[in-house]
C-alpha cells in the first residue's frame, strides 16, 4: 500500500500538486480507509505529501528552495561516506561502480534509469560497504526526495555534462584515492545537482 504510493510519488505518475482523494486511492489500491491515511502520514513525514486537515490532500510540488538544501545536505553527507568506503571497496564494487560509469554516459537513458543508475548503481555502493544503520535510514527518509527530483528534471542537459566528472570520480573510487573521489562527489552536487534546481527554479518563474 505504502510501496505502492511511494513508487507512483517518487516516478511520476502522481505528479507534484496533485490533488488525492482517499476514496480514489482506497478504490486503487483495494484497501479501506484507515490504512491510506497511514501510508498518507507517512509520505507526508517524507515531505512528498502535503496534509491540510479538512482542507485537501496533495503530492506536494518541488520546491527549489527546499531542494537544494536537500541536496546541499545530501553532497556533504556522500562525500564523507565515499571518503570513508572508498579504502574498502571490493573488486565486486569497483566493477559495479565502472559498470554505472558505463551506463551513466548513455545519452539514451530514460529519465527513470538515469536516477537509478545515479542512486542504486552509485549511491548504494558505497552506503553498503559502509553498513551505518542511522545512515541507512536517515537515507531512506530522505532519498525518495531527491529520486523524484531526479526523474523530474526539466532537462538532461546538467546530467550530459556531468558525465566525465562522474567518470573521473568513479576511477579514483576504483584507485583507492579516497580524498580525489570524495572531491568529485562533492564537486558533482555543487555543480550538476544544483544545476537541476536551477533549471526547477527557472521552470517555477516561468509559470508563475
Amino acid at each position: 500500500m505504502f510501496l505502492r504510493l511511494l513508487d507512483a510519488i517518487v516516478e511520476g505518475d502522481l505528479t507534484p500538486g496533485e490533488q488525492l482523494y482517499d476514496a480514489e486511492i482506497e478504490k486503487w489500491v483495494g484497501v479501506s480507509r484507515t490504512p491510506v491515511r497511514e501510508a498518507l502520514n507517512q509520505l507526508a513525514a517524507m515531505g512528498l505529501v502535503e496534509i491540510m486537515p479538512q482542507k485537501r490532500t496533495r503530492v506536494t510540488p518541488i520546491d527549489p528552495t527546499r531542494l537544494r538544501a536537500l541536496l546541499a545536505t545530501f553532497g556533504t553527507l556522500l562525500r564523507g561516506i565515499v571518503r570513508d568506503t572508498t579504502p574498502l571497496l571490493t573488486d565486486a564494487d569497483k566493477a559495479e561502480l565502472r559498470e554505472f560509469a558505463t551506463r551513466a554516459a548513455d545519452a539514451q537513458l530514460s529519465d527513470l534509469a538515469r536516477e537509478r543508475y545515479l542512486t542504486e548503481g552509485f549511491n548504494n555502493v558505497f552506503v553498503r560497504r559502509l553498513d551505518n544503520k542511522t545512515i541507512g535510514r536517515l537515507l531512506s527518509r530522505h532519498l525518495p526526495e531527491v529520486r523524484r527530483a531526479l526523474i523530474a528534471a526539466p532537462s538532461n542537459v546538467p546530467f550530459q555534462k556531468g558525465v566525465p566528472l562522474i567518470a573521473s570520480t568513479v576511477e579514483a573510487a576504483a584507485a583507492g584515492d579516497a580524498e580525489k573521489a570524495a572531491q568529485g562527489v562533492g564537486e558533482f552536487y555543487e555543480t550538476v545537482m544544483m544545476a537541476v534546481v536551477d533549471d526547477f527554479a527557472a521552470q517555477e518563474r516561468k509559470e508563475a
